[in-house]
């Protein structure tokens, strides 16, 4: 059997596509929102992933996790913060993001710095996609977030973006 050179393949169930992957500089070193106070500005260089999920075993009970991650490059200090933005389901399409998540704290703050007062009183995204997210702050030069601490049954770290700057 030989193959000609056509974009069409005998092979319909195969689907191919781009997962954005950021690569970590060697030498640099690690911190996550929970390594700085309440308030705190931190500034660099981002860089936002695509989505990815992983299964694993939570004593007995297999669970999956539905993530991006965003990056801050900080170049002199040789320094990387890495974020966890967990979402419900798979893939750049997302519904009914609820005031509250990191995920709306993180497009909102984007939104509002597009165009002040424009996110107002609303509490729920009813429809995203993460790939026009992803392009835009993965053609930034600098961006600068505040870091949030939250506390309920549980305390975790969220963050808003307060400034960005086009390469």
């Amino acid at each position: 059997m030989s193959f000609e050179n056509t974009k069409q393949s005998i092979f319909t169930s195969t689907r191919l596509d781009y997962e954005e992957i950021v690569e970590i500089p060697d030498g640099y070193e690690k911190a996550e929102l929970k390594d700085f106070e309440d308030g705190t500005l931190i500034t660099g260089r981002p860089e936002m992933s695509s989505v990815t999920s992983f299964t694993f075993d939570d004593d007995g009970e297999e669970k999956t996790v539905n993530r991006f991650k965003l990056y801050l490059f900080q170049d002199d200090n040789q320094l990387y913060i890495e974020i966890n933005i967990n979402l419900k389901n798979d893939g750049d399409i997302h519904k009914n993001v609820r005031k509250g998540s990191v995920l709306f704290d993180f497009l909102t703050s984007i939104l509002e710095l597009e165009n002040a007062g424009s996110v107002g009183k609303s509490n729920i995204i009813r429809n995203v996609n993460l790939a026009e997210y992803r392009e835009f702050v993965n053609r930034l030069g600098e961006m600068t977030i505040q870091v949030k601490e939250k506390t309920g049954t549980y305390v975790f770290y969220s963050f808003i973006v307060r400034d960005v700057q086009v390469k």
